[in-house]
């Protein structure tokens, strides 16, 4: 009797009961490709640095960059021709008088940025600027990608490096979470030719989902000393850089080979790093020149500054440059480098809001209906992980390799690139039908509880 009282109670429970049940499995987050999450991931690339150091404190200038991230159903790519970094900062600052920056943030080299929630993202973007493409593209699927293409630079008689490519792309990509990283560069000559470095390439790829793997490698096709192709041994392909150095050295210069490793749960590939060191050859010739024109500096460089203060900027940096060669600092240009990493997203609660998630930094064509970044031109390299490589790369021997891989990889985050993080609630409408169900029903019932204490006293009423 008492359950027929509660029959409307019961049968407005029922169907709250079963719409909660299809809110919460139709979950806000998209379900991604295939049932995979889409969860989070970051990739960045870079082309080229070359990094000027006081002490400690570098003042490095990176040339053709590439980044690509997604959190839940939102991606972002984006291509850079160059990153100023402290210089830029101290550049983009105000004026010595308080007058305008020497050079204003909005005159230096901007990224090229394509984000899946604005409108006609989906389309491929392209531009070119200070001698580097950039293309970028983002979808909701998601998926970003971004590549940067430079020409070539440099001065053959010292130092000269082809052309390179930088790419990037995260997301869901043939039913895998995946985020990977490449960048490719032709040909590296050092020396007048003395040391030629042919088809090397920096790959990263980090995958959480279906299954947890991350893999990294370093190759390089061929390398010459004095003309002279070098044989490359299996046991050890980076041992001919050895032989290189010994080259390299008495000219002041050394090549720090790439390292792979994955710490903290992200794949790291390092760059190539070619270091001017202390030099007799060099010190001899360019030591008198610095000890002459000495005493002449401090005068001079006063006079420029008093001319216009603006000035003191670019002395500094030259003071940089020529410290980094007389020995005062240092200075060394890093070829490659690339990261990447992918996770889930954490929730605190079924009703709560999205937990936190740590910003992450920052390749191939997944095929399939993946929009691609291939450019219309034969020229273009194929991010696919196949063969082909920027102009400029000549087939030789077959590729040495360097790699690392490891499966079930787990760890906090780190910060890597420069994509912001993104913000959101997952908790808000769900918790307003939760809540307001609950309400209902704890009306229903104290109406019809009240219903049946009148019926319960007019039956006694009627017995008495």
């Amino acid at each position: 009797m008492q359950l027929n009282a509660f029959k409307r109670t019961l049968a407005m429970g029922a169907v709250w009961t079963v719409a909660m049940g299809g809110l919460l499995a139709t979950s806000p987050a998209a379900s991604g490709q295939e049932g995979v999450e889409p969860g989070l991931g970051n990739a960045y690339a870079q082309g080229i640095k070359v990094d000027p150091r006081s002490g400690r404190l570098s003042f490095g200038i990176t040339y053709g960059m590439s980044l690509a991230g997604h959190q839940n159903t939102v991606a972002i790519a984006e291509a850079r021709s160059a990153d100023l970094g402290v210089i830029g900062v101290t550049l983009g600052g105000e004026g010595c008088d308080g007058g305008d920056p020497t050079l204003p943030k909005e005159d230096q080299p901007q990224p090229l940025v394509a984000r899946s929630t604005e409108e006609g993202a989906g389309q491929e973007q392209v531009e070119s600027e200070n001698g580097v493409e950039k293309r970028v593209i983002a979808t909701a699927e998601p998926l970003a990608r971004s590549v940067a293409t430079t020409a070539a630079a440099g001065e053959a008689a010292v130092l000269q490096i082809g052309a390179s490519q930088s790419s990037t792309e995260s997301g869901i990509i043939d039913g895998k979470r995946i985020a990977r990283a490449v960048t490719e560069i032709g040909r590296v000559s050092l020396g007048g030719g003395q040391v030629v470095l042919k088809g090397l390439k920096w790959e990263a790829a980090y995958q959480t989902a279906p299954a947890e793997e991350s893999t990294g490698s370093f190759t390089i096709e061929g390398i010459e000393v004095a003309g002279q192709a070098l044989p490359i041994p299996e046991e050890n392909p980076l041992a001919p850089l050895a032989e290189a150095n010994a080259v390299l050295e008495p000219l002041g210069f050394r090549i720090t080979p790439p390292t792979v490793r994955t710490e903290s749960g992200i794949q790291f590939v390092d760059a190539m790093r070619i270091s001017i060191i202390p030099s007799t050859t060099r010190e001899s010739v360019l030591g008198p020149v610095f000890n002459a024109i000495q005493p002449v500096r401090e005068s001079l460089f006063d006079a420029i500054i008093e001319a216009d203060c603006s000035n003191a900027a670019y002395l500094t940096i030259l003071d940089l440059v020529l410290g980094s060669v007389s020995g005062a600092g240092s200075l060394s240009l890093e070829l490659g480098g690339v990261t990447a990493t992918s996770d889930d997203i954490e929730f605190t609660s079924f009703l709560g809001s999205l937990g936190a998630p740590p910003s992450l930094p920052p390749l191939s064509s997944g095929g399939g209906s993946s929009p691609s970044l291939s450019s219309s031109g034969a020229s273009s390299p194929s991010l696919s992980g196949g063969s082909s490589a920027p102009a400029g790369a000549a087939a030789t021997t077959p590729p040495t390799t360097v790699a690392a891989t490891t499966g079930a990889v787990a760890g906090d985050e780190q910060a890597i690139a420069d994509i912001e993080p993104l913000s959101g609630s997952r908790g808000g409408a769900l918790a307003g039908v939760g809540l307001g169900g609950l309400a209902l029903l704890a009306a229903l019932a104290a109406a019809d509880r009240s219903q049946m204490r009148r019926a319960q006293r007019s039956t006694l009423m009627e017995v008495s």
